[in-house]
């Protein structure tokens, strides 16, 4: 286990054996996949983990585990992906996270975020991120805005993994610069 971050309250770090079955949990909650085509076995939840895993041994960065600093309790991921579709915006790098449902409204979402959009823009020097989700997505769109992403209508886009009869089709998406974060951040 690497740790990548610590934030007051968090730690990031490269995801562990143990991470999947609280991961598995995660995945199987209605609530958490409720913008998701549907809950993720634990066969796909592994396959997910091993994806991370080797995509940060490749790029130095990824979706990273996080876990609660006062508990070490495992509360789901929060970090950064490239998008593995094509778009009018990509190639791109997106910052995500999931969280148990149980963690939910305490902030640690946005507090990740925060930590990994200046780790990515300081550290990584990567020119711009992204965020994407399904439209009626309130809860992780108030995340985009406070970690300070924009959005403009004009950037919204139909999935192209999932068909025109999904509800889950129309996305929004999100964006922040380099230069508009340490603008934004400079003392």
């Amino acid at each position: 286990m690497t740790t990548i971050l610590e934030t007051e309250r968090l730690i990031l770090r490269t995801w562990r054996a143990s991470d999947l079955e609280p991961m598995c949990k995660i995945n199987q909650d209605p609530k958490v996949m409720a913008y998701f085509p549907g809950l993720q076995d634990r066969a796909t939840t592994k396959q997910f983990i091993d994806k991370v895993t080797a995509h940060y041994q490749k790029n130095n960065y990824a979706l990273y585990a996080t876990q609660l600093k006062s508990t070490h309790e495992f509360i789901g991921f929060i970090g950064l992906d490239r998008v593995n579709f094509s778009a009018h915006f990509t190639p791109a790098i997106e910052i995500g996270w999931r969280l148990s449902s149980k963690h939910w409204n305490k902030g640690y979402a946005t507090e990740g975020a925060k930590a990994v959009l200046h780790y990515a823009f300081t550290t990584l020097d990567i020119p711009e991120i992204i965020s994407f989700t399904v439209t009626g997505n309130t809860p992780s769109r108030r995340v985009m805005e406070k970690i300070g992403l924009s959005h403009n209508v004009s950037d919204d886009f139909a999935h192209p993994k999932l068909g025109d009869d999904s509800p889950l089709q129309q996305h929004v998406l999100y964006r922040l610069t380099k230069a508009v974060y340490l603008s934004r951040n400079q003392k």
